[in-house]
């Protein structure tokens, strides 16, 4: 599994990825598929490696994903239900890590957990953002 392309991994060592793209399992969802509704438990953290999918949010806003991009880290930090709705809009291939492996793997891994608080950090700006600009 190739994740040298995800900008989240960017300063991960090949051997690191290699293990990592090890530890991560191959899951496909066709068009239309919901692998996450908002309020729902989650069972990890996903990377789309091919295909896009749509994430809705309570408050109307609508993004399109990727190769690359990830989600489900939000509920695996917080312990809560999912925050949002991803709808698969093309036929998708994503790598799908279990939330025990994937926080082990982040405190092993500070440098990709810090990339993740960046992540976090523009979205949360982009939301608040988007309500200001309402």
């Amino acid at each position: 599994m190739d994740l040298k392309p995800v900008g989240l991994f960017a300063e991960m060592s090949g051997g690191d990825l290699k293990k990592l793209g090890k530890q991560m399992r191959e899951v496909r969802h066709p068009r239309g598929a919901k692998p996450v509704l908002r309020g729902k438990d989650g069972v990890g953290f996903m990377v789309i490696l091919e295909g896009q999918a749509e994430v809705s949010t309570v408050d109307g806003r609508h993004r399109l994903l990727g190769p690359g991009d990830h989600f489900g880290e939000m509920a695996l930090l917080d312990q809560q239900g999912r925050s949002a709705d991803i709808t698969v809009r093309t036929d998708m291939v994503a790598a799908a890590i279990p939330e025990w492996e994937f926080k082990e793997f982040l405190s092993n891994h500070p440098e990709v957990a810090y990339r993740l608080l960046q992540t976090l950090s523009r979205r949360l700006r982009e939301a608040e953002e988007a309500r200001e600009n309402r």
